[in-house]
This record gives structure tokens, sequence and C-alpha cells, in this order.
């Protein structure tokens, strides 16, 4: 079992920053500041009271179960635990001045702990190795300590699949979330616009970038974003896309302000068109339901030929609510008119390139 001790540190300190012949080990350790003990198999820390000029610790690649014994490290801004054995952060409210963290690679699934250390500007948080079917939680208490100063959050590969517990983060300027479980664009939107220094986004490998015109609208939206998904954003883009936004509101704007015809309907069933019109002509009223049938070009010469041309004006009487008038599309000329002793329902037709139109439910002729 490999500890990180004192006697270890003073013997094994790699690079140029090593003790001296003459020098002893307690003064040799009080100097250092930065600490490079990565992939050297350490299970655990003890407490190294000496190594108090501590800034920079390099802890990555080995396999630590715990965060212990950090009581000396009261000026560490800086710390690297990445692909160890962690499950739990804990026992970080001794580096007040902690600016740092890299937590990428653990077993970790509960952001948490982090309340008294106020200064943190980065977490990279990403890739956790959960239980199958769980996400990475965050404590809403550490989460509200982050709020004011916490600018990096990298959160990739943790079966995200919202992000609104974020949106407290009103100083982020650059978020990592890829390869996570997000589907609402929508609410991507709205935290763009919650998220006023945000320079960097990427959301790349979630469902959500499978959504129509994902890229244009989260650039549309956020007016600081120079980075998507490692895409750069040029302000030739972003203009292009705002202009096109503008086009597209105003045009909408003038759909909805367009006249709704209600007199006007059509529906057509089996080769029978139904239509209501507001007025057919200054000498006719208005009709109720017309009917269409199509007429056979020599009936309709026939007609025409025994009749001949009249004019709205011969026909000025009113009808009863069962007169029956027929009418073709498009015509103002009336071909034929008829009425029946026993039923005294006149019959009203106009026709024009062979279709028929017969009109029910008059209510009169002016």
């Amino acid at each position: 079992m490999v500890k990180l001790t004192s006697d270890l540190i003073a013997k094994q300190t790699p690079g140029h920053n090593k003790r001296r012949a003459d020098e002893s080990v307690e003064h040799y350790l009080s100097r250092l500041t930065h600490l490079p003990f990565q992939n050297r198999g350490i299970e655990s820390i003890e407490p190294i009271p000496p190594c108090r000029q501590l800034t920079v610790i390099y802890l990555y690649d080995n396999i630590l179960t715990k965060i212990e014994n950090l009581n000396f490290a009261e000026n560490l801004t800086h710390l690297y635990l990445q692909n160890n054995r962690l499950q739990k952060l804990e026992n970080l409210d001794c580096c007040p001045k902690l600016q740092k963290l890299y937590l990428g690679g653990n077993q970790i699934q509960v952001l948490e702990g982090l309340d008294k250390n106020i200064h943190i500007k980065e977490i990279y948080i990403e890739n956790q190795r959960l239980p199958q079917g769980e996400k990475l939680v965050f404590e809403p208490r550490t989460l509200q300590c982050l709020s004011h100063g916490l600018e990096i959050l990298n959160v990739s590969g943790n079966n995200l699949d919202s992000l609104t517990e974020l949106s407290c983060l009103e100083k982020l300027q650059e978020l990592s979330a890829s390869n996570n479980s997000l589907e609402d664009l929508r609410e991507l939107v709205q935290l763009l616009s919650i998220w006023p220094r945000l320079r960097r986004l990427d959301t790349n490998r979630n469902p959500l970038c499978a959504k129509g015109r994902y890229r244009e609208r989260l650039i549309v939206v956020s007016t600081t974003l120079e980075m998507l998904d490692g895409k750069q954003i040029t302000d030739n883009s972003r203009q292009f896309l705002k202009s096109w936004k503008a086009s597209r509101e105003a045009l909408q704007i003038r759909e909805r302000s367009r006249p709704d015809f209600h007199e006007t309907s059509m529906h057509y069933p089996n080769h029978r068109i139904s239509v209501t019109l507001p007025t057919i002509s200054a000498k006719v009223g208005r009709a109720q339901s017309m009917t269409i049938h199509q007429m056979p070009d020599h009936h309709h010469n026939v007609i025409k030929n025994d009749i001949g041309p009249a004019k709205t004006s011969q026909f000025q009487m009113p009808l009863g609510e069962s007169d029956h008038r027929k009418f073709t599309s498009g015509s103002t000329r009336i071909l034929s008119h008829s009425s029946s002793k026993s039923s005294n329902n006149p019959e009203l037709t106009i026709s024009n390139h062979g279709r028929l139109f017969t009109a029910q439910n008059p209510t009169y002729f002016k």
C-alpha cells in the first residue's frame, strides 16, 4: 500500500526541485509549491504539516479512495484528482483558496461539500463511473455557493437529462455538457438567456442536437457565445441569423394581421362542392349553400341554343325557402328559368364551360 508521506516526498520528488544534500527534510518540504505525484499507485494521503506553501498538487491516475488530511494545504489553489476511485467530495473546506478542482473519471455521484470554497472558478467533474441508470446530482447549497464565482464547469458524460439546476451560475463562461441525455432544446434556449457571460458551450452528442435549427437557435439567443460544440461563431454568421429571425418574425406578424373571411367556406366530398358565398351579384341575394354538378357539353349546348342568354334583371321575384336554382361556376349568364305550379319552386340555371350550379336555400332576388 503506497501512501503519500513526508519521506516519500523527500526521496522521490521528480524534476529540478529536488532536495539538496545538506538540506533538512523539514526545510525542503517547507519550500515546496508544487507536488507532482501522479501515476504512482498512491492509495491514501498522510498529514504533511511542513508543506504549507503548496499551491498545486498532482495526484491524478492513482488509486485514491478518499480525500483526506489536506489540512496543511491552506494555500492550495489547484488540485488534480482525475482517474482515481473517489466516491465522495469531502474534506476540502480546509482549502479556502482553492480555485481549480479536477475530478474527472472518478465515482462521485453528488457534487457537494464545496460550500466553504468560495474562490473556486473551475470544476471538472466529467465522466464519472456511475451506477447503471444513475446521474450526477448537484447539492443546492454547494451550487449557491459556487454561483458567485464559478466560471468553467465540465459535467460531460454524467447521464444528465436537464441543466436547470445550473441556472444559478450567473458568472458561468464555459460549460461542457456533451455526451449526456439532454433533450429539451427550449430549456437550453432559456438557460442561455440567463447566462449573460457564457462564451463557450459544448452540448455535442446529446439528443437535442438532432432538433431542427439547433445550432441556429442557440446562436441567435446568445449574444456572447463565441464557440459552440467546438466550432467558432463568427460575427457575420450571427448577424445573418439575426436578420433571418427578424424577417421570419415580421412575416408571422403579417400573417396574423390578415383578415379572416369567416363567411367563405368550401369542402369537396365525392365530386360535390358546397360553397357559401357572401354575395352572388348586385341583384342576387345571399345563398346559404350551393351544389355543383358536372354537366355534359351536349346538354349545355342544347340549353343555350334553345333559350339563349338572359339578364339577371328578368328574375326579380322573391323565392320561397324550398326554392331551387342552378348556377355555373364563374358565370353571370342566366340560361334557363322554370317554375312548377304544384311546388311553386322557380328554378334558375347558369352555365359556363360545362359546369352546372344548383343553388338551394336562397333567400331572395333583389
